[in-house]
């Protein structure tokens, strides 16, 4: 190869190797291209209230008048309400609505006790608004005073009680209350006469009344009658322990006794009812109870000598 030959070929050779450089610098020069931003998420949907039916077992209250597009209006309040959910994991609930039928995102339900009758109500529906009905549930040992109001039955109050033991039995079926006794003697325990405050009458020889007095012989007058309570008998309350009637807590009986006029309607079920309240502690100390813890107070006495006033402020505020 002649010498001129090789110079072009250097030449050549040296030109390509001086853009491949240049090419490789240009690029460390440029900046890299910016990434791609990340789409912004679409927000979600506003849940939208869907209306719905009350299922069958709510027994809605008479007050409760439905008209069009599912909306109920209210006799109580004058306001229209609905039945539904904001979604499918929201238990239904009744919520306050326009005159169009929309309820607005965010909205809080409405108490469902406004707009239901209890489960243990009378299906007998009442005469008239102020009617009270007693249920007596033998399988809870619980009263339910149950009190009409617009039409419908509600619990006013729920008390525990001693029904019949396994060898008396406390009558089933509907009866009603015809005579009330302040203070009253009752059957014979322990080869002595008890005596029991506040019994109503509602069928022969059986009553509600309070858990029986004994004690001594001045057992027979109220006035020291009521500081001689069983206490044994008082600590079987929310047991079967009694010989037909319907034992109580002297609270309990006094507020039938002046609430429930003769001629209320008495229910008694071996169905259980609603949980009643515990009855309140005993105090096992004098002036509460005699020494040897036979004989004492009932700590719902309304008497303004019972001890227990102070102790349980709360049964006595009415």
């Amino acid at each position: 190869m002649s010498f001129f030959r090789k110079t072009i070929y250097i030449t050549l050779l040296l030109l390509l190797c001086l853009c491949l450089f240049c090419q490789s610098a240009q690029a460390e020069e440029t900046p890299a291209p910016a990434s791609t931003p990340a789409p912004t998420p679409t927000p979600t949907d506003t849940p939208v209230f869907q209306a719905a039916t009350p299922v069958p077992f709510l027994r809605l209250r008479r007050s409760l008048l439905p008209t069009d597009r599912d909306r109920y209006y209210d006799k109580r309040t004058g306001q229209y309400v609905v039945f539904g959910s904001f979604g499918p994991e929201d238990d239904g609930a009744f919520y306050a609505c326009g005159e169009d039928g929309t309820v607005p995102c965010g909205a809080e339900p409405l108490p469902m006790a406004d707009f239901l009758v209890s489960p243990y109500a009378p299906e007998q529906r009442p005469k008239q608004d102020g009617d009270r009905w007693l249920t007596v549930y033998m399988g809870s040992e619980s009263v339910v005073c149950f009190i009409a109001r617009d039409g419908d039955w509600e619990v006013e109050r729920v008390m525990i009680c001693s029904c019949s033991d396994a060898v008396h039995q406390t009558p089933l079926g509907m009866h009603y209350i015809y005579s009330k006794y302040a203070y009253k003697a009752m059957t014979r325990m322990n080869g002595i006469m008890v005596y029991a405050q506040y019994a109503c009458r509602f069928r022969g020889h059986y009553l509600f009344h309070t858990v029986p007095i004994g004690g001594d012989s001045n057992r027979r007058y109220q006035k020291y009658g009521k500081k001689q309570m069983l206490i044994e008998e008082y600590e079987k309350l929310g047991q079967p322990a009694s010989h037909g009637c319907v034992r109580l807590l002297v609270g309990d009986a006094y507020w039938i006794y002046k609430n429930c006029d003769r001629g209320t309607k008495v229910q008694v079920v071996t169905d259980a009812g609603p949980t009643p309240p515990e009855p309140p502690a005993l105090i096992y100390e004098e002036p509460y109870m005699n020494a040897d813890h036979t004989l004492g107070w009932d700590p719902t006495d309304p008497d303004r000598e019972n001890p227990y006033r102070e102790v349980y402020p709360e049964w006595f505020t009415n």
